[in-house]
């Protein structure tokens, strides 16, 4: 049991950086696909994240010593089906006359072996069945070739890792794992009445789609940035030292904006970051022009005021803060103080524009440029979606 609580904790500890690494891409496929993030959908998505990494860790660990691993070469494989039913009545004292016999059952290892095999599969086959909508064919499928998965890697010595398999390479594992994976499904079904429907989760976030969040706006700068770094970090170092300037982050980050600029009067309103996340920047009635100079101009006008508001803003008044640090006029706790406040000060401003980002009013960069935004996100069409959230048993 401490084996198995030690293995769970190293997954734990190991689930974070593994979480950090699939969130970007898993953000642009929930954007591009929903247009939304729901957090049903994410708790749902990193539990079975989780899950899968509890299982894999389960299956590879407790790892031997090279030692260890040459004395356990000899593990031969078990390949007579049904073999545990054989092996858990042989270990089982049970005596018909005494029905408290039977509880004996519970000590038998064979026994908890194979309940285990049954439950480590269960929640495989119940998230295959309600979130991925598989029937049962392939719920029974997926399941058995992730018990032959989990074979393979034991009896090739992880992956040839170890010279010879340090597991047993054990047939009644592949029949527990899918019969685990079948209850999973089974027990999906049983509670689908009570849980929101897969239907009912996406259409909450098309729903929610027609709202561009603050966060969403974030994201899709996040990625217009790293589309153009390149390009305007090297636009950006060339300028500075041509023009013998101190800072390359400021004229990089003008680099960025004309980049920007540039890209969304060639694509009417659609940069890297805006087309990952479906949304389009369109300028209002009341001032579009047809002159594509016009149009650059709004563009300049925003994507520069969003940055300044949101970026070369507080990096500027850090900037003052180490300033006045060098100069000696704030010291000791007096830094501690300054620094705290600007970042109260920047917080509340986040707050404040994701206040007013949900009341469907406009920012200041988006009045300022006379521009606004608009979701293009396409909803699947109901009568298919309807369709392909009901599988067949």
């Amino acid at each position: 049991m401490h084996t198995y609580l030690e293995t769970i904790k190293q997954a734990a500890i190991s689930f974070p950086a593994i979480a950090v690494i699939f969130t970007i891409p898993y953000l642009i496929y929930n954007y591009k696909k929903y247009g939304s993030i729901m957090s049903l959908r994410l708790w749902i998505i990193y539990s079975f994240i989780l899950y899968m990494l509890i299982t894999y860790c389960l299956i590879i660990l407790p790892l031997p010593s090279a030692e260890k691993a040459q004395a356990l070469r000899g593990h031969h494989m078990q390949l007579n089906p049904l073999n545990f039913i054989f092996d858990i009545i042989k270990n089982t004292k049970i005596n018909l006359n005494h029905p408290k016999s039977f509880l004996t059952i519970f000590n038998n290892w064979g026994f908890l072996t194979t309940i285990f095999n049954i439950f480590m599969t269960l929640p495989f086959g119940f998230y295959l069945r309600y979130y991925f909508q598989n029937n049962l064919k392939q719920v029974l499928i997926k399941s058995f070739l992730l018990s032959l998965f989990f074979e393979l890697t034991q009896l090739s010595g992880l992956y040839f890792i170890y010279q010879g398999n340090y597991r047993l390479f054990d047939v009644d594992d592949l029949i527990t794992n899918t019969l685990g994976g079948l209850l999973g499904f089974l027990l999906a079904s049983a509670l689908a009445k009570f849980l929101p429907t897969r239907a009912e989760i996406d259409q909450k976030s098309y729903d929610r789609s027609q709202k561009i969040s603050l966060l969403r706006r974030f994201i899709a700068m996040f990625f217009d940035i790293a589309a153009s770094i390149i390009f305007s970090f090297t636009i950006g170092t060339i300028l500075v030292k041509f023009f013998n300037f101190n800072n390359a982050i400021p004229i990089s980050l003008l680099m960025v904006v004309l980049f920007l600029s540039l890209i969304a009067t060639i694509t009417d309103g659609r940069t890297p970051g805006f087309f990952m996340t479906n949304i389009k920047i369109i300028i209002n009635k009341e001032a579009k022009q047809k002159s594509s100079f016009n149009r650059f101009l709004h563009y300049f006008i925003r994507f520069a005021v969003f940055i300044l508001q949101y970026i070369l803003a507080p990096y500027l008044l850090l900037l003052f803060i180490h300033f006045l640090i060098d100069q000696g006029i704030i010291t000791g706790n007096a830094i501690a103080i300054i620094v705290i406040s600007f970042t109260l000060i920047y917080l509340l401003y986040l707050f404040i524009s994701s206040i007013i980002v949900a009341i469907k009013k406009p920012l200041f960069y988006e009045r300022l440029s006379k521009t606004s935004l608009i979701n293009t996100t396409k909803e699947k069409n109901p009568e298919n979606h309807a369709a392909s959230t009901i599988t067949p048993l």
